[in-house]
């Protein structure tokens, strides 16, 4: 049994991926799995230094063109936030003092020198660009001789 929708499976309707616009921003809803549960948000008001993290969300969409991350840092500006990519495609997100850290491995597909990130409001956005499809080298050989 699947909890997340993947897309309506009839031959010739795209998924819902298929039609979400990179630049789009609002159409990145993240879904929360504790809406509606009372203990986070307890602990979080009642004890902020110890669970600093719950407030932090990070969401990866891959579109056709490109992997787009977006992460809500609620009480951070662009100072506060560090964003980098090592030399094994190991994407990290994390701020300054430490209370937040994330990492993310990277498809080979990604051109990582080609990453943008913007915040706006709280709201990192970043994009990493997708290498296109690669058409497979193929090449026809004449066949010679008689019969």
């Amino acid at each position: 049994m699947s909890i997340v929708p993947v897309g309506d499976q009839r031959i010739g309707k795209p998924s819902s991926l298929d039609l979400w616009d990179s630049e789009d921003l609002l159409s990145l809803d993240l879904w929360d799995p504790f809406q509606g549960f009372p203990l986070p948000s307890i602990i979080s008001t009642h004890f902020p230094s110890i669970f600093p993290s719950l407030e932090t969300q990070v969401n990866w969409r891959e579109t056709p063109n490109a992997h787009v991350f977006r992460a809500v840092f609620p009480s951070s500006n662009r100072e506060d936030v560090l964003v980098y990519i090592d030399d094994d495609n190991m994407l990290q997100i994390s701020t300054d003092d430490g209370k937040f850290m994330s990492k993310f491995k990277l498809p080979e597909n990604a051109k990582r020198e080609e990453a943008t990130a913007s915040m706006v409001n709280g709201v990192l956005t970043l994009i990493i660009p997708k290498e296109g499809m690669r058409s497979p080298n193929v090449r026809v050989i004449e066949i010679s001789g008689s019969g």
